[in-house]
């Protein structure tokens, strides 16, 4: 099964999604990015990261066989996947543009406010405001 890799929103290339034996192999190629690479999957409402990518002569690279126990960490099924560098402050940007910080259990939708409005959690991040909610 082959499932498409997003960019900032365009594909970009193909996450393979094999069975051998025990295992399942993840096989994703890119092409070259600058920084250090993220490469997250979707489907079904959740996320997870499968690791970064590594650079090689061809672009980025990255290969990982989970066991069965690890598999579950992932979506079921999965959709799509997307390439996203990571962030020292700990939020990540997912495909649909909202942010995520797994560890605070935060999520950020962005958000375009006509006037502040007191009580709201907002965040700015890379010229963009964004409601912040717990999940």
């Amino acid at each position: 099964m082959d499932v498409p890799i997003y960019v900032n929103g365009r594909a970009a290339g193909r996450l393979a999604i094999r069975q051998e034996g025990l295992y399942t192999v993840f096989t994703a190629s890119l092409p070259p990015m600058e920084g250090l690479t993220r490469l997250w999957v979707f489907g079904g409402g959740q996320s997870g990261c499968l690791g970064l990518m590594a650079p090689g002569p061809e672009g980025l690279r990255l290969i990982r066989r989970l066991t069965k126990l690890e598999r579950r960490r992932l979506p079921a099924v999965i959709d799509c996947a997307a390439a996203m560098p990571p962030s020292g402050d700990g939020w990540t940007e997912r495909v649909d543009g909202s942010l995520v910080d797994p560890v605070r259990r935060l999520i950020a939708l962005p958000a375009r406010l006509r006037r502040e409005t007191p009580g709201l959690r907002l965040l700015g991040r890379n010229g963009r405001m964004y409601l912040v909610f717990h999940y």
